[in-house]
C-alpha cells in the first residue's frame, strides 16, 4: 500500500502553468475552439428525461447545450436550454400535453434538421474565416463531424470563441456567432 506524507512549500518559488496553451486570435485554427468529444465527454442527455428535469438539470449546472441519445447511445439531436425553457413547456401543455409526460425527445432537434462543420475543413480554417462564414448564425453552437460526417466528434461554442478572444460580451446571457462576428469583426473592415 502507498503511503502519503505532506512536504513543507517554504521552498516553493514559481507556479507551473499550461505550456500547451498559447493566446488565441483570429489566425489560429478553427480546430483549437473545438471541445474534442474524443478528448473530453460529451454533454448528454437520454431521450426520455422528462423536460422539466432536464431544464432544471441544465439551468443548475448552466448548461445551454446537450446531446441527445437514445437508450443505445445512438445520437439522435440535440436540445438546448433555450429549447426546454419553461415558455415552450407551456405551450405543449396548452395545446393538451400532460406537463409531465413531456419528454426531452419532445424539444430537440433531431439530427436530421441539424448542420455540422467537418473536422478536416476546420484544421486548414482560420478562426476568422469560421467567424466570417458564421456571420449570420444567431446559433449559440455548431457541431463537429469526422468520418465523412458518421460520428459526432465534437462542438464549437460561441462562448467559448468569446473567452478565448476576451471579447466583451454578457455570456450570462446567449451569446451566438454572429453576435461575436460583429464585435470583433466589424462591417467597416469589409468595405473596400
Amino acid at each position: 500500500m502507498n503511503s502519503l506524507s505532506f512536504t513543507k512549500c517554504h521552498n516553493v518559488a514559481q507556479v507551473d502553468w499550461p505550456t500547451q496553451n498559447p493566446e488565441l486570435n483570429l489566425q489560429t485554427k478553427a480546430v483549437k475552439l473545438v471541445t474534442d468529444f474524443k478528448v473530453h465527454r460529451p454533454l448528454i442527455i437520454d431521450c426520455n428525461t422528462k423536460a422539466v428535469e432536464a431544464e432544471y438539470s441544465m439551468k443548475k449546472t448552466h448548461v445551454k447545450l446537450k446531446i441527445v441519445l437514445d437508450s443505445a447511445n445512438n445520437f439522435l439531436g440535440t436540445v438546448s436550454f433555450n429549447d426546454l425553457n419553461n415558455q415552450e413547456i407551456i405551450k405543449k401543455v396548452a395545446a393538451g400535453d400532460n406537463r409531465t409526460d413531456l419528454k426531452v425527445s419532445d424539444f430537440m432537434r433531431s439530427k436530421e434538421q441539424l448542420l455540422a462543420l467537418d473536422w478536416h475543413q476546420l484544421e486548414t480554417t482560420s478562426l476568422r474565416t469560421l467567424l466570417q462564414f458564421m456571420s449570420n448564425s444567431d446559433e449559440q453552437h455548431v457541431l463537429v463531424t469526422d468520418c465523412d460526417g458518421e460520428n459526432l466528434r465534437g462542438i464549437i461554442s460561441a462562448s467559448d470563441i468569446a473567452r478565448a478572444l476576451h471579447v466583451d460580451v454578457n455570456l450570462a446571457k446567449p451569446v451566438s456567432f454572429k453576435l461575436i462576428h460583429n464585435e470583433v469583426l466589424p462591417a467597416s473592415q469589409f468595405a473596400a
